[in-house]
This record gives C-alpha cells, sequence and structure tokens, in this order.
C-alpha cells in the first residue's frame, strides 16, 4: 500500500470523477484508475460504485474513507512535527 494511493481514494470520493481527480492529482486517468484498483485489491473490497456518476463510495468505501482521512492526517502532522 502506498500513501498516494489514500490521497487518491480522498480525492475521488471528494469529487465523484475519476477524471476530475485523475487531473487533480496530475497523472493520466488510467494510471489513477490503475491506482484506485490497487489500494481496493489491497483492502480486498471495492471501495467505490463506478456504475453512476457521480461514482458514490461503497459501504465500505465509506468506513475506509474515515480511516484514510485519520492516516493522512496523521503522517502529515508527524512529518510537520518531525521537520520543526
Amino acid at each position: 500500500m502506498e500513501a498516494k494511493w489514500l490521497e487518491d481514494f480522498l480525492s475521488v470520493a471528494r469529487t465523484g470523477s475519476f477524471s476530475q481527480s485523475a487531473i487533480e492529482r496530475h497523472v493520466t486517468q488510467s494510471a489513477f484508475s490503475r491506482r484506485i484498483k490497487a489500494l481496493e485489491q489491497w483492502v480486498g473490497v471495492a471501495l467505490i460504485d463506478r456504475s453512476s456518476y457521480p461514482t458514490r463510495l461503497t459501504s465500505g468505501g465509506g468506513k475506509f474513507r474515515d480511516a484514510a482521512r485519520e492516516a493522512t492526517a496523521s503522517l502529515f502532522n508527524m512529518r510537520q512535527e518531525l521537520r520543526q
């Protein structure tokens, strides 16, 4: 699992759009989709319901979003603390 996957996931959870999130994350849409799929494989469940637009989180995705927010916040806070 890579930290950037969590940021990718949080982006698509917020925007509801793979293409918009890919632009925001400075990657191609296909690369972005592969990273989200890799995260879903790592977690072991589908996190995003791709059957509608805008995309929605699955029930597991909603739970995982909270954990991803906490994890990324904790990592960034620790990085800031260590740099000071």
